[in-house]
């Protein structure tokens, strides 16, 4: 009995105690916010959640990422559209997904240089990196303004923003995301000539690894682009907080907060275009990047490349960031189950019972859910009565048709790869789809299930689709009601007690520095009893709002009660906050809400501390608050 227990231990600790699976990640450019989401899937936890320790290599010039992967330095990394050329020319690469939808990449001028479209950039110079297939978009944009290459002078780039603003290059090829950010902290004008704007929309960072990796390693390689898209969905969602700690421990370039902020929500911009989900590769554009590729003799003619074995099976191909409440998803999950045991049943008795087969079919039509049928050929063999109005089309005029015969390219395409997913699978597959639908994007869940409708076994399709458009907007409705004071439209105090803890997160990870202070209106009480309380909402409203004008953009305010409200200074001295908290202290004084009076308030301010937590710095800020009244009322008391 002993032994037996004995060895359940050791096979207990065995298990427990395996090694983290080490990865390496080798970046294409320096550590900046282009890569933000795996600094924060690494920062936050979420490649460890699944037993991984990723390593992540910045970028030196000496570094070739396919070679890094061809020869097992990295395990994956980042590309651009280029893999395709990289493909076509037999190396084994494989796309996982493409965090940036539109390239950033794009030509920048000076506003005063007098170069108001592309053509004007004939007889110019131009600086961009003598790689073809990087600068493939451009010189495309460029070919397609009737400019060929003898019309215009190549410089080697630089990538030093002075060379453009001394002139000693006219155009620059550059990132939306870094240089204009630079050039308008220098208070220059600047115009940017962007591919995609003449029709050359290319994708950008594109994570892959090698065909051979994720064949030896399935596992690793899913939890690795899952953790990391969960990571990049972290990153958008908290701008500032993912700036802050790239800045404190990815700044090899000694980038300002501000100019990672700005980076951020630029890029989330690219990463969210065309109403794509993160990670998107869509076929059809892709042939068109190799078609442009081809027109400059890029890649091998001879070899038709296939696109299937390009994208990385486990691409979603249409991942939607929605957040659904647990209820809300047992309901819909179990509707559907639901629905399906009835369409299976409906199905089963096609040709066995006609009186149970019109019973099932009545409740079949009698839903406002989408149910349809498929043969082996992904050809419709049936659908009820929601489905032919959502198509605008009679089920005689359904039946024997595929998607492509019914539906735009686009659309067809995403329920096609769908459809392969699912017999492939052999199981149940839901997918959002954000569709197009009379110009109203609407939300759409869609299940599909395999199932056998010949007696010779041969597999088709069941599916039911439901819009949740509704749904996903009452979701955004409660998540802003929770989040934010309904009279003034600031942080409330939910809010503050998320935002204090991740402050504190960083506090004790990075020693990263934060000033906080708590402010109350003095005499609130007697405006409310004089003048009633409609004027004091008012006074609440236009104070904050003057407020927030006074305050960075890295600083969070937020309404914590009646009167009060608290302004997180983030990466600030309690020097650097007093400063700000006093010029606030007299604007407020200044203004002149209810006339004839002046209104004032009250503020305490102090800074981090080691041993702080949530509890004792409030505690410390609402003392030094009161102090502030008791000493006479519109003043700062800091520690």
């Amino acid at each position: 009995m002993r032994k037996t227990l004995l060895i359940m231990v050791l096979f207990s600790i065995f298990l427990f105690a395996q090694d983290a699976k080490k990865v390496t990640l080798q970046l294409n450019w320096l550590n900046q916010f282009q890569f933000a989401g795996y600094y924060i899937a690494k920062e936050k936890g979420f490649y460890s959640d699944v037993n991984l320790d990723v390593h992540i290599k910045e970028f030196n010039f000496d570094i070739n990422v396919i070679e890094e992967i061809k020869t097992k330095r990295a395990d994956f990394s980042i590309g651009r559209s280029s893999l395709l050329i990289d493909k076509i020319n037999a190396e084994d690469v494989v796309a996982l997904g493409a965090i940036f939808q539109e390239s950033p990449l794009m030509l920048l001028v000076k506003k005063d240089s007098n170069i108001n479209e592309v053509k004007d950039l004939k007889n110019k110079k131009i600086m961009f990196t003598k790689d073809t297939s990087y600068s493939a978009s451009i010189l495309a944009m460029l070919s397609a303004s009737k400019l060929k290459t003898g019309d215009y002078e190549i410089q080697e780039h630089s990538f030093n923003i002075n060379d453009l603003i001394s002139g000693k290059t006219d155009a620059m090829a550059s990132y939306l995301s870094n240089e204009p950010i630079l050039l308008k902290e220098k208070g220059i004008e600047y115009k940017i000539f962007h591919p995609k704007d003449y029709g050359f929309n290319f994708y950008s960072d594109i994570l892959f690894s090698s065909s051979k990796f994720i064949k030896d390693n399935p596992k690793l390689t899913k939890n690795f682009y899952n953790a990391s898209i969960k990571g990049w969905e972290y990153a958008f969602d908290n701008l500032a907080e993912t700036a802050e700690i790239i800045y404190s421990k990815y700044n090899t370039q000694n980038k300002t907060l501000i100019q990672l902020i700005k980076e951020g929500e630029i890029l989330k911009k690219l990463a969210y275009s065309n109403n794509e989900g993160l990670g998107y590769l869509n076929e059809s554009k892709l042939n068109d990047i190799i078609n442009i590729f081809r027109i400059f003799g890029l890649g091998n003619k001879n070899i038709n490349m296939d696109i299937d074995d390009f994208i990385y099976d486990g691409n979603p191909h249409k991942i939607t960031n929605i957040k659904i409440s647990k209820q809300d998803k047992k309901y819909i999950i179990f509707t559907l189950i639901i629905l399906f045991i009835i369409l299976c049943f409906a199905i089963y008795f096609f040709s066995k019972n006609r009186q149970i087969k019109k019973l099932l079919h009545t409740v079949i039509n009698s839903t406002d859910d989408l149910i349809f049928y498929k043969d082996n050929e992904l050809k419709y063999i049936g659908c009820n009565k929601s489905f032919e109005k959502f198509i605008n089309k009679k089920e005689s005029e359904i039946i024997g048709k595929d998607d492509f015969e019914i539906f735009e390219k686009e659309f067809a395409e995403l329920f096609r790869k769908n459809d392969l997913a699912v017999l492939n699978a052999k199981s149940i597959l839901v997918n959002n789809e954000w569709l197009i639908i009379e110009s109203e994007k609407r939300l759409f869940q869609t299940k599909k299930i395999p199932f056998s409708y010949k007696q010779d076994s041969k597999k088709g399709i069941l599916g039911i689709s439901r819009d949740i458009s509704k749904l996903y907007e009452i979701q955004e409705k409660l998540k802003a009601l929770a989040y934010y004071d309904e009279l003034t439209n600031i942080y409330n105090r939910k809010a503050y007690n998320e935002r204090i803890q991740e402050k504190f997160d960083l506090f004790e990870r990075y020693q990263t520095d934060f000033c906080i202070a708590m402010y109350d209106i003095d005499n609130f009480k007697l405006i409310n009893d004089t003048y009633g309380h409609d004027v004091g909402d008012k006074v609440l409203k236009e104070l904050t709002a003057k407020i927030k004008l006074n305050i960075r953009k890295t600083d969070l305010l937020f309404r914590i009660g009646g009167e009060e409200f608290i302004i997180i200074f983030p990466k600030t001295s309690i020097d650097e906050a007093f400063i700000i908290a006093e010029e606030i202290r007299i604007t407020v004084s200044n203004i002149r809400i209810i006339e004839n009076k002046s209104i004032t308030i009250s503020i305490g301010i102090t800074q981090s501390k080691a041993g702080d937590d949530s509890k004792s710095i409030y505690e410390r800020i609402d003392k030094l608050m009161y102090k502030s009244k008791h000493n006479g009322k519109n003043q700062t008391s800091k520690d």
